[in-house]
């Protein structure tokens, strides 16, 4: 009797473990880009409490100095780190895409919030 022992076949497949921090990051993006919405429409209603807002709807006089694009640019590139966070595979790039699209939300509702400072 020998005791041959025989070496597998790999498998064509690598076996790779779950993707647990992918999950948990895409997870994290979607509410972030959930909240958005109503955190906007809450500095919104902050702003409007403001006497600056109210002389700038009813005498046009003292209204917003912030560059329109700044706002656009901001929502892009949160909807690009969105987007790049949902496709990639790469752990650092996941990463670094959920602190620029945290990033860019917070920079828009400073924004919204200062609007009329």
């Amino acid at each position: 009797m020998s005791h041959e022992t025989r070496a597998r076949a790999a498998s064509p497949v690598p076996i790779t473990p779950p993707d647990v921090e992918g999950a948990r990051l895409r997870r994290r993006s979607r509410i972030g880009a959930g909240l958005l919405l109503p955190a906007s429409l809450l500095a919104g209603l902050l702003v409007l409490s403001r006497e600056n807002t109210a002389s700038c709807l009813a005498h046009g006089t003292a209204c917003d100095g912030t560059p329109g694009f700044l706002y656009a640019a901001s929502l892009a590139i949160a909807l690009a780190a969105f987007v790049t966070l949902r496709r990639t595979s790469r752990p650092g790039v996941r990463r670094v895409a959920l602190r620029t699209q945290l990033g860019a939300e917070g920079f828009f509702l400073l924004l919204l919030l200062i609007a009329f400072a």
